[in-house]
């Protein structure tokens, strides 16, 4: 009874002691950035991160951090296997440099994300518009590695 008792107690504290919080960018500090971005970022990317960030071209005194956002490419390969003479599955790989950088430091980092798909579709339109879901993953998952390079740089 006793070792029940003991057992209840240490998982009840350890399940109490563990929190897991998600990291956001937390409202009073969107107005301490300049994003910048340059001509390769896609619209649909851009607008995302103007919807996270205030997003500045000009010089703003009041900004303790500038975001360089630069150098985005999109890459697709098909993987061809087998008798068939078709792709059988098909990779999208997305590259994009981030820079983040204050009076005191800078901060490079090269995101990197890659997505595979079946491509052994029989009908092309719903490739087109499953690749063109893939893409606005991709996207998002960028939005959500630059918010945690952003985060992990304040720390």
């Amino acid at each position: 009874m006793h070792f029940y008792k003991f057992f209840w107690l240490i998982s009840v504290f350890l399940v109490s002691n563990c929190s897991f919080n998600q990291l956001a960018i937390s409202s009073y500090n969107i107005e301490n950035y300049i994003i910048s971005s340059d001509k390769t970022i896609p619209a649909l990317l851009n607008t995302r991160i103007r919807n996270v960030f205030s997003f500045s071209d000009g010089e703003n005194n009041n900004a303790k951090a500038k975001i360089y956002i630069k150098n985005f490419s999109k890459q697709d390969y098909s993987i061809y296997a087998g008798s068939a003479l078709r792709s059988l599955e098909g990779e999208i790989t997305a590259k994009i440099q981030l820079k983040i950088q204050t009076a005191k430091k800078t901060h490079k980092k090269d995101i990197k994300i890659v997505k595979r798909y079946k491509s052994n579709e029989l009908n092309p339109f719903a490739e087109k518009e499953m690749i063109k879901v893939i893409e606005e993953n991709i996207y998002k998952e960028i939005l959500d590695e630059i918010i945690r390079e952003v985060n992990f740089f304040e720390m």
